[in-house]
């Protein structure tokens, strides 16, 4: 055994209680790995609410203009991040049959692949700005937003090596660090904010630019912090992460964007739905995108529970596809759908009942933006039903690096159904911004039917599941 299997034996928890029932032990064990991931989503989140919230202060433009550039970065992110989530895939299932030099192969590459998307992903959000002016947002907007964006675009460089990292921990079933570095960067963050966007001594009032400056020197630092811990850590010294990192095989960096090309697809399908939605809202006007840009953070914050969820039933049943283990996958693949439904009910509630407080911690209570986003609020808790459903199914389909069609019927969902359907409530049925939110529920609901019908069909049932580790 492996100095880095021993290292690895000892960092993790125990799945298993002598008194519990296998799909017990296998929840427990689900939810000591999805809670901090998902923590580390809410924290992660909760700094662009801290971002929104102090754009907030200087005005409402400056709110939309850090709303739009945001969710335009964002689109840009989450494709790029998409494509490599394959990495905890990958991670885990060398992790499952105890390879480390496949381990190693996989988060190399996956920083290989990760260099690779810098340069487009750089000149994509450098540029967001004139995108968001040739769509004919307003020109006050397009202006406070324009050193935002080329701030933005220096972010997304660490960030994209920050999210190998964090797909790393994943897999290995310490997350906790990566949601340890991220809490300790919050008031790291909103110190950067104060001071940059407000001035301070001689550091002159930068504005909306100062939040996207102080984003880039948070993820700079973060990304120093782990490169450090990489060597300080026994297991992760063990692993030899960082020597000779550029001898990544081509076979396996080809193999990370044909897996994870169709990744990033359906998470852009599926986030970009509702990002794109920004510019859709913005015809509506200013009162109707500042509501939409409450929601719309609140779906960002509450997405990282279905979020962490995905990844960890991912890892889960990886690993149990590594080992060769088919009871151990049956019951993850069990225990996630029930956690899934439980996890959509729960969001559901606390959404609907905290609907008509929330918005007042962004725009001013009484005001038609608040009103406006309190029913935004409830449809957003209804459609956390839906995605309890999808997260699960299409968590378990990635673990078998069945990517193409899970996208494919995504894209279905979002863009063929959800889509149309909000154009013709919010524009022909004259609803407006509630039209729109319509649609992306409908969407997300086709999706989550689709996705299960999917993972039924190939892997459920009676005849399939046998042999379900095979697909692989």
């Amino acid at each position: 055994m492996s100095d880095f299997f021993i290292q690895s034996r000892r960092h993790a928890r125990p799945s298993r209680v002598p008194w519990a029932r296998p799909e017990t032990a296998e929840i427990k064990a689900l939810l000591l790995l999805a809670v901090p991931i998902a923590g580390a989503s809410m924290v992660s989140m909760g700094m662009s609410i801290t971002d929104t919230l102090m754009m907030g202060w200087i005005g409402p433009s400056a709110l939309a203009a850090g709303a739009v550039v945001s969710d335009l970065y964002s689109l840009v992110f989450y494709f790029c991040s998409g494509i490599l989530a394959i990495v905890a895939t990958l991670a885990a299932s060398a992790m499952g049959s105890r390879d480390s030099d496949a381990l190693r192969r996989a988060v190399q590459s996956g920083f290989v692949a990760a260099l690779l998307l810098m340069a487009p992903a750089f000149a994509a959000v450098w540029h967001a700005a004139d995108f968001v002016r040739l769509l004919g947002v307003e020109a006050g907007v397009h202006e406070l937003g324009q050193g935002y964006a080329r701030a933005m675009a220096i972010t997304i460089l660490p960030m994209l090596l920050l999210a190998v990292w964090r797909n790393l921990f994943g897999a290995l079933e310490r997350p906790r660090i990566f949601l340890m570095a991220l809490v300790a960067a919050v008031p790291l963050n909103a110190l950067a904010n104060l001071i940059l966007m407000f001035g301070w001594g001689p550091v002159p009032a930068l504005g909306v630019t100062g939040a996207g400056i102080a984003s880039a020197l948070v993820a700079s630092a973060l990304l120093a912090g782990f490169v450090a811990f990489s060597v300080l850590d026994p297991q992760l010294r063990n692993l030899r992460l960082l020597q000779s990192p550029w001898r990544a095989a081509f076979d396996d960096v080809r193999e990370i964007f044909r897996l994870g090309l169709p990744i990033g697809v359906f998470t852009l399908g599926e986030v970009g739905l509702f990002l794109i939605a920004t510019v859709v809202v913005s015809l509506f006007g200013a009162e109707a995108l500042a509501a939409h840009a409450v929601a719309l953070r609140m779906a960002g914050l509450v997405y990282a529970i279905p979020t962490g969820l995905s990844q960890a039933v991912t890892v889960r049943v990886a690993t149990a596809i590594g080992r060769g283990e088919s009871r151990h996958m049956n019951s993850a693949m069990g225990s996630a759908m029930t956690t899934g439904i439980a996890s959509g009910v729960v969001i559901c509630a606390c959404l609907v009942a905290g609907a008509e407080a929330i918005p007042g911690l962004f725009v001013a209570g009484g005001s038609d933006s608040a009103a406006t986003a309190t029913g935004l609020l409830v449809l957003l808790g209804l459609l956390h039903l839906g995605q309890g459903l999808a997260g699960p199914a299409t968590a378990v389909l990635r673990a078998f690096k069945d990517t193409r069609i899970p996208m494919q019927l995504s894209l279905t969902g979002y863009w063929v159904i959800g889509m149309p359907a909000g154009a013709l409530l919010g524009f022909g049925l004259d609803l407006g911004v509630f039209g729109i939110w319509c649609g992306l529920g409908l969407g997300v609901f086709a999706s989550a039917l689709l996705q299960n019908l999917r993972l039924f069909r190939s892997f459920l049932r009676p005849g399939h599941a046998a042999h379900a580790s095979d697909r692989s």
